[in-house]
């Protein structure tokens, strides 16, 4: 006579017990992932954010690196200065006026006094206007200069273009000045300007900031 066939098998406690711990294991596991694709997706836009700034004080550093000093005010009038006053620009640590090389349609310095090396100048002028970072130009009187003066985007014609858009999502801007000892000083007596511009956005209910620093010397700087 044949014995009773043995079949192993899962009771219905086990079953629940088992479908319970799978249940406890994917809601982890989605949490986690969940939680890694947020982290990724900031990480992702902190870093735009630090190349726009980068991007942003590229542009600034190459026309500080082709001027030869910071203005304070602003050497040619500006019909739509601050404020309506045609020299209110002024060199701070919010506002930047430039006296960059003033060139031609090719790319010559337009000298002032070629003896002495001195060049004409154009003024060059960062601002911020609410989140977005602009660059005015205040072309120089001098027959032969490329530059061409531009204006507020609002109020922008054929003749007067707007002024160029270098970044959007700006939170802040600083410019700070330092002599040849590296020193802080004013602007007319600096030799070199530090920019810090700080960038940010909102993303899924959070605020991303990414910031970027750097330094560059006049041409004349030491």
């Amino acid at each position: 006579m044949k014995k009773p066939t043995s079949q192993a098998g899962f009771t219905l406690i086990e079953l629940l017990i088992v479908m319970i711990v799978m249940g406890i294991v994917s809601l982890t596991l989605a949490n986690f992932i969940a939680v890694w694709l947020q982290q990724s997706s900031l990480e992702q836009t902190r870093s735009t954010l630090l190349i726009n700034a980068e991007t942003a004080l590229d542009k600034i550093t190459t026309d500080i690196k082709l001027s030869g000093s910071a203005d304070q005010p602003n050497r040619w009038a500006d019909a739509n200065g601050p404020g309506g006053n045609q020299f209110g620009w002024t060199s701070g640590s919010q506002v930047l006026v430039l006296a960059k090389a003033a060139e031609d349609s090719s790319g010559n310095i337009i000298f002032s006094d070629p003896a002495k090396y001195i060049s004409q100048k154009d003024n060059e002028i960062y601002y911020l206007s609410g989140t977005t970072l602009y660059r005015r130009t205040l072309a120089s009187n001098s027959a032969g200069d490329a530059a061409v003066t531009t204006c507020p985007p609002a109020s922008a014609t054929s003749s007067c273009p707007a002024d160029s858009t270098i970044a959007t999502g700006v939170k802040s801007l600083t410019f700070t000045y330092y002599d040849a000892d590296k020193s802080i000083v004013g602007p007319i007596l600096a030799r070199s300007v530090q920019v810090t511009i700080t960038m940010s956005t909102s993303q899924g209910g959070k605020t991303v900031s990414a910031s970027y620093t750097t330094r560059m010397v006049f041409r004349n700087g030491g």
